[in-house]
């Protein structure tokens, strides 16, 4: 079976669904990655993990950044989103904060002890989560010099 491209890419990707689908893919496998966050008692959302920047906990809630500015208040602790996200892709930094290493641009481990996200936002590394979070920094950026 070919696939033709055409000016509509809606075309293109439900031609592409339909062709796994024949082969008996699942298709839920082409969607990103994505987190179900709960807003009320029967209301859930799905975001995606490329969309959040970081995460704060507050007491028994926990604080959704995203990389369009808007925020979003959970009232679930940021463990229990930690499990459900990628550890290779989020890391904690602090005990109250954990970022997505997508959006970190410049860090100090050294002296001040901070991580600078894309929109500006410096937090603090704790003594204890530097050791952490240097290694997976490492993983994810490949060869890493700290200065």
């Amino acid at each position: 079976m070919v696939t033709t491209l055409t000016n509509t890419n809606s075309f293109a990707v439900a031609n592409f669904k339909r062709e796994f689908n024949h082969f008996g893919t699942d298709t839920r496998l082409l969607k990103e990655p994505s987190i179900l966050l709960p807003i009320s008692c029967k209301k859930t959302i799905s975001v995606a993990w490329k969309d959040i920047s970081h995460l704060e906990a507050i007491s028994n809630y926990t604080m959704f950044y995203f990389n369009n500015g808007k925020k979003l208040l959970v009232s679930r602790t940021m463990k229990d989103f930690l499990a459900k996200l990628d550890a290779e892709l989020f890391v904690r930094v602090h005990k109250s904060f954990a970022i997505n290493l997508n959006y970190l641009i410049q860090f100090d481990v050294k002296e001040e002890m901070f991580v600078q996200l894309k929109d500006g936002k410096k937090i603090s590394v704790s003594r204890r989560k530097k050791k952490a979070f240097l290694e997976k920094t490492k993983n994810y950026l490949g060869t890493l010099q700290v200065f």
